[in-house]
């Protein structure tokens, strides 16, 4: 019987489906759901590149990001998320933001699928080292993550954060296309 499951995205397509499938899994044991989201520090996705360019496109004129968001060409980076000048000061902000982004949507997402008690966690560093100590600490007993993330072309040169769980996890993985 499932008591916990952890369900890892970055808010890729992937990442989204994962989360739907793992918060059905989930629902029908009456499962608790821990959304982990890892600061994506060396992936940077097309959405985020345009922002960072959008980032300093508007530094250099002056503006701040939060005011110069809505610049942004729609499909590009997710019209939702609303940047604060706190959110915008540091690259560790934005990346925050964006985390913070994934989970809530990650979560609305559980609930939708019948999951009642979620957990959310960011957290910072290499995802599969982070994933492996959040199964640990939060005793999980099956993790779902998707098959493909944003980081593609790094995962074709080093393997995929999903290719590396299936091998060192102590727990279930399950990978979802």
């Amino acid at each position: 019987m499932l008591k916990k499951v952890l369900i890892a995205t970055d808010g890729s397509d992937h990442g989204t489906k994962a989360v739907a499938f793992g918060s059905d899994i989930a629902a029908k044991y009456g499962a608790e759901v821990v959304l982990m989201h890892v600061l994506l520090r060396d992936e940077i996705s097309e959405n985020l590149r345009h922002v960072a360019e959008v980032e300093h496109l508007t530094a250099e004129g002056g503006q701040p990001l939060s005011k110069a968001i809505s610049s942004v060409p729609a499909g590009r980076f997710p019209a939702d998320v609303v940047f604060s000048d706190e959110d915008t000061r540091t690259p560790r902000s934005v990346l925050q933001a964006v985390g913070e982004h994934v989970l809530k949507q990650a979560e609305k997402t559980a609930r939708e699928h019948g999951v009642s008690k979620t957990k959310k966690r960011i957290e910072d560093g290499n995802p599969v080292k982070r994933i492996l100590e959040i199964i640990e600490t939060e005793d999980v007993d099956l993790v779902v993550s998707g098959a493909r993330g944003l980081s593609d072309l790094k995962a074709l040169l080093m393997g995929s954060v999903s290719h590396k769980l299936a091998y060192l996890s102590p727990v279930t993985c399950v990978t979802v296309r």
